[in-house]
C-alpha cells in the first residue's frame, strides 16, 4: 500500500512473461529433439532423460548468472527510488517478490522486509542493508528478469520431462535402477528417488 510520506518513482512497463513462457517451452521441446504430437514427446527415454538433465544444467548455470542481478536490480528500484509495481516487473507474484528481497538481504525468504516513513526513511534502511546502488538499475531489472523467467520456465518442464523418463526407465521393459538412471543422467541417485516419487505421485492423481 502506498504511503504518503514517500515519492514514488514511476512503474516499470512488465515484459510480456506469458510470451516470453511460451517461447521458452517451444524452445525446450527443440532442445529436447523429440517430435511432438498431441503434446507428447516422441523420444526414447534413455535419451529424454539425458537431454532434460542437460538443459536443467544448462537452465541453473543461466539462473546462477542473472538471478542476483535481478534481485539486486529489484532491491536498488525499491529502496533508493521507490518504484511500485516492481513484483509485475519482475515476472513475481507479490509473494515471490517479498521472498526474492528478504532472501537478497538476509539469506531467508521468509524474513519480513523493513517498512518506511519518507523516501528519506526507505533509502537509509536500504544502505544499513547493505543493498548496493546500481547505475541503470532499469535496465538490468528488464534484461535480468526475462532471462530468469524463460530459464525457471524451461527449468521447470524439463524436470517434468526428466521425471517421466526416470519414471518409465524404471518399469517394464526396462526395470532401470535408481543407480542406473543416475548415472545415464549424470546425476546423484538422490535426485533420481525423489523424481521417481514426484512421478508417481503425478501418475496417481
Amino acid at each position: 500500500m502506498p504511503k504518503a510520506g514517500i515519492t514514488y518513482g514511476p512503474r516499470i512497463q512488465a515484459p510480456d512473461y506469458s510470451a516470453i513462457a511460451e517461447q521458452a517451452k517451444a524452445a525446450l521441446i527443440e532442445e529436447i529433439g523429440g517430435r511432438k504430437k498431441s503434446g507428447v514427446i516422441y523420444i526414447p527415454p534413455e535419451d529424454l532423460l539425458v537431454r532434460a538433465a542437460q538443459i536443467i544444467e544448462q537452465a541453473d548455470a543461466e539462473l546462477a548468472v542473472y538471478l542476483k542481478e535481478r534481485d539486486q536490480a529489484l532491491a536498488h528500484l525499491w529502496f533508493y527510488e521507490a518504484r511500485l509495481g516492481l513484483a509485475a516487473s519482475a515476472g513475481l507474484t507479490n509473494r515471490g517478490y517479498r521472498f526474492a528481497l528478504s532472501k537478497l538481504l538476509f539469506g531467508d525468504k521468509n524474513r519480513e522486509l523493513p517498512t518506511a516513513g519518507s523516501s528519506e526513511e526507505l533509502a537509509e534502511i536500504g544502505k544499513a542493508l547493505g543493498v548496493v546502488r546500481i547505475e541503470g538499475a532499469e535496465q538490468h531489472l528488464l534484461k535480468a528478469a526475462p532471462l530468469v523467467h524463460a530459464a525457471q520456465t524451461r527449468r521447470a518442464e524439463a524436470v517434468r520431462f526428466m521425471q517421466d523418463a526416470v519414471l518409465t526407465l524404471s518399469k517394464p521393459p526396462y526395470e532401470w535402477s535408481p543407480e542406473q538412471i543416475a548415472e545415464r543422467a549424470g546425476v546423484d541417485r538422490k535426485i533420481i528417488y525423489k523424481q521417481r516419487a514426484a512421478a508417481r505421485k503425478r501418475e496417481a492423481e
